[in-house]
């Protein structure tokens, strides 16, 4: 049953099977071999990992330090900070050239089509960089950014004039207005004030004192337009929270059943590639050996011909660890994925002839 295995493994690749004299695996000690040659190299199991972070901003109230005397909250931002948390992390397996396992193939010189085939289908290429980056950012409303309270106010100051009139000294009543500077406190009753008359505004709407009748479309318009008054007016004592979301896409290689991912500062955001900080919370992928599966290299020398791999499932998980409590938590599960460089390396007979573009990358 098992030589019928491998007899079906080889008649799957005869279609535009590549004729060789002898294969070499690299870097090569020995002379460099003349004549038709190509290079290829088997796959490995990459993967394509996109982390979304929100970025927090809170952003401190005109008049936080009113917000319980005149407003009875408590419940307010106190001062301006940003952090950072995780929202999603998921993970792509892609196959991609392994540049431990590339080999070196002597043709036969009936095939002088080669180059031109090569440059018709050139290799792939993934980078370990950042692929992508992208943000999603909110905008500081415009009521709140624009906000303009006002310093100064105006004030009418009475008072008596003498003059003489027609020779006759008589007292003239007479004012002059005068700007006055307004305090904070001041400044916060006013907003404290508008808050109350849009409650009042939208409770006489709702209690039906009114004496011309409106639609419930236009009654749900001036609800909605007093309660975003309100709001308007109460961020002012709150403050701000806003969240914007960031997006990175990079490429990992395993070489180990453990690979870190990325860490994640709460006040930095988060860090990927050389940029890892083992002393931050660390998300790694790690890999599970399936049931029955085995991890065993075949029986592989100089004079073999064709070398290929076969994969090994593994189960892949998302864990973090915690530098606070150093416990190790799973995150999530991605099921299995098949890893071909953990996987059981093989060989064709010298001389047996396969289609390259079926068992790796061709250079």
């Amino acid at each position: 049953m098992k030589k019928l295995l491998i007899l079906s493994f080889l008649l799957s690749f005869i279609g535009g099977a590549w004729a060789q004299k002898a294969v070499y695996p690299l870097p090569h000690e020995g002379a460099t071999p003349k004549g038709n040659t190509v290079c290829y190299a088997l796959p490995q199991t990459a993967f394509e990992v996109t982390v979304t972070v929100t970025k927090v901003r809170e952003i401190k109230g005109y008049y936080t330090e009113y917000a319980q005397t005149l407003l009875g909250l408590t419940n307010v931002i106190s001062e301006n900070r940003t952090f950072y948390k995780i929202k999603d992390v998921n993970i792509k397996p892609v196959k991609a050239p392994n540049p431990q396992k590339t080999y070196l193939v002597l043709l036969d010189n009936n095939q002088q089509n080669l180059q031109k085939e090569l440059a018709e289908e050139p290799s792939p290429c993934l980078s370990q960089s950042l692929v992508q980056y992208s943000t999603t950012s909110t905008p500081i409303p415009s009521f709140f950014k624009n906000y303009s309270d006002p310093s100064y106010t105006e004030m009418e100051d009475s008072f008596t004039e003498t003059k003489i009139i027609d020779g006759v000294v008589t007292q003239v009543p007479a004012n002059r207005t005068k700007l006055v500077n307004v305090t904070n406190s001041q400044k916060a009753q006013q907003a404290a004030d508008a808050i109350s008359r849009s409650r009042q505004d939208q409770y006489n709407l709702v209690k039906g004192d009114q004496e011309t009748p409106y639609s419930e479309a236009s009654l749900q318009l001036m609800l909605k337009e007093l309660k975003q008054w309100e709001e308007n007016y109460l961020s002012l004592f709150t403050g701000l929270i806003l969240e914007d979301e960031l997006t990175y896409t990079f490429m990992v290689y395993p070489t180990d059943m453990k690979t870190p991912l990325f860490s994640i500062h709460q006040d930095e955001g988060l860090h990927y590639g050389y940029q890892i900080d083992k002393t931050e919370k660390l998300y790694c992928l790690e890999l599970e050996l399936e049931p029955n599966a085995v991890m065993k290299e075949g029986e592989v020398h100089e004079l073999s011909g064709y070398r290929y791999c076969t994969p090994v499932p593994m189960n892949a998980v998302l864990t973090v660890k915690d530098p606070a409590t150093t416990a190790t938590t799973r995150v999530f599960d991605f099921g299995t994925v098949q890893m071909y460089q953990f996987g059981r390396m093989e060989s064709l007979p010298p001389h047996q002839d396969i289609d390259l573009h079926k068992i790796g990358f061709i250079y």
